[in-house]
């Protein structure tokens, strides 16, 4: 069990070191080629943050193949994990970010980023209600996905944005190379945090979901945290903003999707009737303060992380065992 409690916690110290080194190079490739910060969150940075749920749900979905008697467990396990890591970058880290520097999104823009975010968690919870996840329907919210990538290229977000054209070819063929490298990375040490984190629950007295959620959750949003912070210390707001909510957009269709086309999902209740809307209800309280406030400071951080809080000790209280 220590050994496995080990391998959890040096996976997810990897998992932030490579996220730290992964951001300074898109930032590098986003000054260049003139790209909003907004953007590049939304799509390159939210797909490599996302890298951990997305290989612990490819992972998952193999070990079920190999072993169909994890099918239960596995399957509470990585939505656990992917639901998790998206309500503590939702709620929590969004309101970390907001009480250091004031989280704004520009009002053109809410349409796309948050109604993505409402859209992308309301799909799920639609193909989660009768308990199974299909491979169609995984396949569905794949092309979803797509779908939403195109729409926010014809959104023109990075208007405005002067490209500075600082590096050489090769340099930029450098720097791609090793986002590229750093993402792989990332994605084995989820993976060995995955398999660890099997072992954890066969030996706890804690529900595959609830363990997911809390434990492989967290540590999956690590990447996003540290992704986040780092913009903002950078002064790049809208790329800190942009990382987070596309994770939440990324994590429910693309990562989840692609698990469930390889083996498809079982749905814990607790997941369908609380996780999942709970993480809805996050989704429009954030669009209710931004459409009033036009930003998210401090008074609305505390609410948002008052919220998560509140999430997680009304489920380990009501909701113990998945079913």
């Amino acid at each position: 069990m220590l050994v496995d409690f080990g391998i959890v916690l040096i996976g997810c110290l990897v998992i932030v070191l490579l996220a730290h080194f992964v951001i300074r190079k898109n930032i590098d490739i986003a000054e260049h080629f003139g790209f909003s910060g907004t953007f590049i969150g939304l799509t390159i940075l939210s797909i490599g943050t996302s890298l951990p749920e997305i290989m612990t749900h490819i992972m998952g979905s193999i070990h079920i193949l190999k072993d169909p008697s994890l099918y239960q467990t596995v399957s509470s396990l990585v939505i656990g994990t992917n639901i998790g890591s998206d309500i503590f970058q939702q709620n929590f880290i969004l309101g970390i970010v907001a009480i250091l520097g004031t989280v704004v999104v520009l009002k053109k823009n809410i349409p796309a980023i948050i109604g993505g975010l409402i859209v992308g968690a309301v799909a799920l919870w639609l193909v989660s209600i009768n308990g199974l996840i299909s491979r169609w329907e995984g396949a569905a919210l794949v092309i979803g996905y797509l779908i939403y990538l195109v729409y926010l290229k014809r959104q023109k977000l990075n208007e405005g944005i002067r490209a500075k054209n600082h590096l050489t070819a090769k340099k930029v063929a450098l720097t791609v190379s090793l986002i590229l490298i750093g993402f792989v990375l990332m994605a084995l040490a989820a993976n060995w945090v995955l398999i660890a984190a099997e072992s954890l629950v066969m030996e706890l007295t804690i529900s595959a979901s609830f363990f997911g959620v809390l434990v492989i959750g967290i540590a999956a949003a690590l990447p996003e945290l540290t992704t986040a912070l780092i913009a903002l210390k950078k002064k790049r707001k809208e790329m800190s903003t942009g990382v987070l909510i596309g994770s939440n957009i990324t994590n429910p269709t693309l990562a989840l999707g692609l698990g469930a086309m390889i083996s498809k999902y079982f749905v814990p209740n607790v997941i369908v009737w609380y996780d999942l809307p709970i993480k809805i209800l996050g989704a429009i309280v954030i669009l209710f303060f931004l459409l009033k406030h036009r930003s998210l400071g401090k008074k609305e951080a505390v609410v948002l992380i008052g919220m998560f809080l509140l999430y997680l000790i009304l489920r380990n209280v009501f909701f113990p065992v998945d079913i």
